[in-house]
């Protein structure tokens, strides 16, 4: 039987291990290592659980319920997200616990509704709604459009734990439940990657709930996601670079991504790179066909300009350049540079389509110069290219 694992005194962890997962959000987030969905038990007079799991691996949240409460009633379900990995075994628990008592925000009621088609009597929760469970008191905060329109976590006052769902999350997959198990570098590497491949489209509304929540001056020991490690130790550091990632602050980084069958727009791509990092600034290069777009997103969170290469296909940029720059456009980027670049035949607008994507994405660009290469670059071409990134590089420490 599978066991839960006593995270405090009088609360458990009841989640699952997904270890063969190496594609998140359909194939939209390619991970490595899998993930786990993350659910809580609660002991108390009345005995509570946060969330579900996916309903392929109910079994296995069942057996860690049973291993700690044996054939006793579960009271209450709270419902913190409608999403599947967090509700597919809901009916399932239902089935188990009949009695239990459901409560979900506003929009998560009816998205469950919608997603499930069985009303079982929800009861409906608002920011700062209190339930009590016995010696704990359950304080609700909605972080609505952080991802749905449904998504809260839940605050334990007296044990002063915040079970955050979504939020805080990253997929870290093992038995070592704590950051400080995993250690500070790793945990917030994987929290970034998350955010900028989940959470980046709705950076306003996580700082705006980031200054909520520290205007409510909760004291908090334990944030408890629902996916990955759970924080103790590292809260501080990792509240700081929540914010950093809301408001996307920047260093003195340029991501440059690319596609290239004949090397032409490559060659143009590692032109560019010299001249910015010989002049003092990272710089990442990225063949996006063969790179995760986890990766990309993660090292574009916190860069101050993104280039984007691609020579001409039918008259249009490569197809994955384009599916690129369309998920660009869905991130509501703030506050930094691009500019477009490629080579072409006989058709020159590809890097001026490329630009004018990139000014709808949010980007200002960096240049008025439309980088479109005839052909094989020459050692000209190449050393001018390589002048230009030394410019970009000195418009980016200019920023400091």
């Amino acid at each position: 039987m599978k066991q839960a694992i006593q995270i405090n005194k009088h609360m458990y962890w009841v989640g699952v291990h997904d270890f063969n997962c190496r594609h998140f959000h359909g194939n939209m987030f390619p991970i490595e290592e899998g993930t786990t969905y993350n659910a809580y038990l609660i002991i108390d007079k009345e005995i509570t659980v946060i969330d579900t799991v996916e309903a392929e691996f109910m079994d296995i949240m069942l057996e860690r319920i049973h291993s700690v409460i044996g054939d006793q009633k579960v009271d209450n379900i709270i419902v913190q997200h409608a999403e599947p990995d967090h509700s597919g075994g809901f009916m399932r628990f239902m089935n188990e616990y009949p009695n239990a008592k459901p409560y979900a925000s506003n929009a998560g009621v009816q998205i469950m509704l919608k997603q499930y088609f069985k009303d079982y009597e929800y009861h409906k929760v608002k920011t700062l709604d209190e339930i009590s469970t016995g010696d704990f008191t359950l304080t609700f905060i909605e972080m609505p459009l952080i991802h749905w329109p449904d998504n809260m976590m839940t605050y334990v006052k007296e044990a002063h734990v915040l079970f955050s769902n979504d939020a805080f999350g990253q997929h870290i997959a093992g038995y070592d439940l704590y950051d400080d198990k995993c250690g500070l570098t790793k945990c917030l590497a994987k929290a970034k990657e998350y955010y900028a491949n989940i959470v980046m489209p709705y950076s306003d509304r996580v700082e705006k709930k980031l200054n909520d929540i520290a205007a409510l001056q909760l004291p908090i020991q334990m944030i408890a996601p629902s996916h990955g490690i759970i924080w103790r130790t590292y809260i501080k550091e990792l509240l700081e670079a929540y914010m950093d990632f809301a408001t996307m602050k920047a260093e003195n980084k340029v991501v440059i991504v690319y596609e290239s069958i004949w090397k032409h727009t490559q060659d143009m791509a590692e032109a560019l790179a010299e001249g910015i990092g010989q002049s003092g600034v990272s710089v990442k290069v990225f063949k996006e066909s063969q790179t995760s777009g986890a990766l990309i997103m993660s090292e574009l969170l916190d860069a101050k300009a993104l280039l984007v290469g691609s020579g001409c296909y039918n008259n249009e940029p490569a197809s994955n350049i384009s599916g690129f720059l369309s998920k660009l456009s869905t991130c509501h980027i703030k506050g930094k540079k691009a500019l477009g670049f490629g080579s072409y035949g006989w058709f020159r607008n590809t890097t001026a389509q490329i630009n004018e994507r990139l000014s709808a994405c949010g980007f200002e660009l960096l240049s008025d110069q439309i980088l479109a290469q005839n052909y094989t670059p020459s050692t000209d071409d190449l050393a001018n290219l390589t002048k230009l990134g030394t410019e970009i590089a000195n418009i980016i420490k200019s920023e400091d």
